[in-house]
């Protein structure tokens, strides 16, 4: 029977060769149909196929929704935070909560940037128990709840559990998810992208601050915290509804702590670069308010400066991001905090008039902030994206404890009780801020070298994404060589 079958076969093989042979070259049309039916079959299953790292599109399509999602995270977590200096600065001058002194207020400030921060490892874990989008309702809920109850608080340790405590773990758990998101869409424009998103940050401090100023001016303080608790909380829901997460895709680890990122030299010079920037980013962020108040000028005119913080951080993170695209993102978060070590220390402490003010101001929004939207693509070139959110999250811990830290440390290096006209009571504060930035300058010219160190000992074109180059060992004279080196491959 087989036999027969292979028989038939044959000679209708033979009869269609026939035949193509006498009309010429023309072709079969039926099976030009049945090949032509086979690829739309094949472009339906094409189509159907998971997201895979190995069929997946980056840097088109959905990946820019993601961009404006992760913005909106961005204004209503940092940017809303850092209209706090406005209500640092009203607490300090105004007497607002009996018993409290500047050093309770500033304490609050560090522990709603800082304080949800410091259990970031605890935050990636449940990420990847209840998933992206629960994890950014529960901190949206616990932000809301904060503020609005910040908003009826009449004792310090009131204000302490709810503008602190409960706001900065919402805060944690909103701002947390979304800086992972943008590497799990992007390749060649991280962080150009990055700086887009985090831009939102600067556009929310420039909102809050002038906004939440006017509300304190036309009603008083509380209902500055009820109007942007609300605002945020509608923004944020926003955001919830559009973003999605690649994270099962990109086999994303959901650890607490990874040994392996920790026995690694290049994760220690990170977490140096990220307390040292917090340092003098915090420093600079809570301070400038009440400097200009020390100058002689108003509130209302401390909330233009704090503004243009914000207005410098707009413009300046998505140039900053575009050129650390062409140069790489280290190379510039480098050039960036060594020019705001130079300004902080050259420009602010002899600052004396409003214009110089706001020209510092201007200057230090654009470049003091580049650690956010650097830091996902830096951090994805030293461990791999598979290893990105635990990484994260550890690094996180640092920069959670220098965020609580230096709001206090720039307060107790201020002399004087405040409210009152001398600027020189803030020359240990300004000197603090610029070493802070020049060591962190530092830390990121050897993290360069360490990175480009050891790019010469394993395949320059391998992904560094997906290698496993954690267990690479850098010798120190090969990376102290690499500090300048300057290679196709960025850093």
């Amino acid at each position: 029977m087989e036999e027969r079958l292979s028989e038939s076969f044959k000679k209708e093989e033979i009869s269609q060769h026939n035949t193509i042979s006498q009309e010429g070259s023309e072709p079969n049309m039926e099976s030009l149909s049945t090949n032509s039916e086979n690829n739309m079959i094949h472009s339906d299953l094409e189509k159907d196929k998971p997201l895979t790292d190995d069929n997946f599109q980056y840097d088109v399509g959905y990946a820019w929704v993601i961009v404006f999602g992760i913005f909106l995270l961005n204004f209503s977590t940092w940017g809303m935070n850092s209209g706090f200096a406005i209500y640092f600065s009203y607490y300090l001058n105004n007497d607002t909560f009996k018993g409290a002194s500047k050093l309770d207020y500033s304490a609050i400030g560090g522990i709603a940037f800082g304080g949800g921060l410091l259990f970031s490892p605890l935050i990636n874990y449940l990420q990847g128990r209840i998933g992206t989008r629960p994890l950014i309702i529960l901190g949206n809920c616990l932000q809301f709840m904060a503020l609005m109850m910040a908003s009826f608080a009449v004792n310090r340790w009131q204000l302490y559990m709810t503008q602190g405590v409960i706001n900065s773990f919402g805060l944690a758990c909103i701002s947390l998810p979304g800086l992972t998101l943008l590497p799990q869409y992007f390749k060649k424009r991280r962080t150009l992208l990055g700086g887009l998103a985090t831009a939102g940050s600067g556009v929310g401090g420039i909102v809050f601050n002038l906004g939440m100023q006017k509300v304190i001016q036309v009603r008083d303080v509380f209902w500055a915290l009820r109007c942007q608790s609300i605002i945020s909380f509608g923004l944020v829901w926003i955001a919830i509804a559009i973003i999605r997460s690649r994270s099962k895709n990109a086999k994303i680890e959901f650890t607490i702590f990874d040994m392996q990122c920790l026995r690694c030299t290049g994760f220690w010079l990170f977490a140096l670069y990220a307390v040292t920037c917090m340092f003098g980013y915090v420093v600079v962020l809570y301070t400038l308010v009440n400097f200009t108040t020390s100058l002689g000028y108003t509130e209302y005119q401390g909330s233009i400066v704090s503004a243009m913080v914000q207005l410098g951080s707009c413009l300046g993170r998505p140039l900053v991001g575009l050129t650390a695209d062409k140069i790489g993102s280290i190379t510039m978060a480098l050039i960036a905090y060594t020019i705001c070590a130079i300004f902080t220390l050259a420009m602010w402490i002899p600052a004396r008039n409003y214009a110089t003010i706001i020209v510092f101001a201007l200057i230090m929004g654009s470049l003091m902030g580049s650690i956010y939207g650097t830091v996902a693509p830096s951090v994805a070139r030293l461990v791999g994206m598979n290893k990105l959110n635990v990484s994260f999250c550890m690094l996180w811990v640092f920069l959670g404890g220098a965020g609580i830290a230096s709001p206090v440390i720039g307060v107790s290096l201020k002399t004087g009780g405040g409210g009152f006209v001398d600027p020189t009571q803030y020359v240990y504060c300004t000197v603090f801020a610029g070493v802070s930035f020049a060591v962190c300058a530092i830390s990121l010219l050897l993290l360069r070298g360490y990175i480009l160190g050891r790019d010469t000992l394993v395949d320059a074109e391998s992904d560094s994404d997906y290698g496993g180059h954690l267990s690479v060992k850098v010798p120190f004279g090969l990376a102290l060589r690499s500090c300048f080196k300057w290679t196709p491959r960025r850093a």
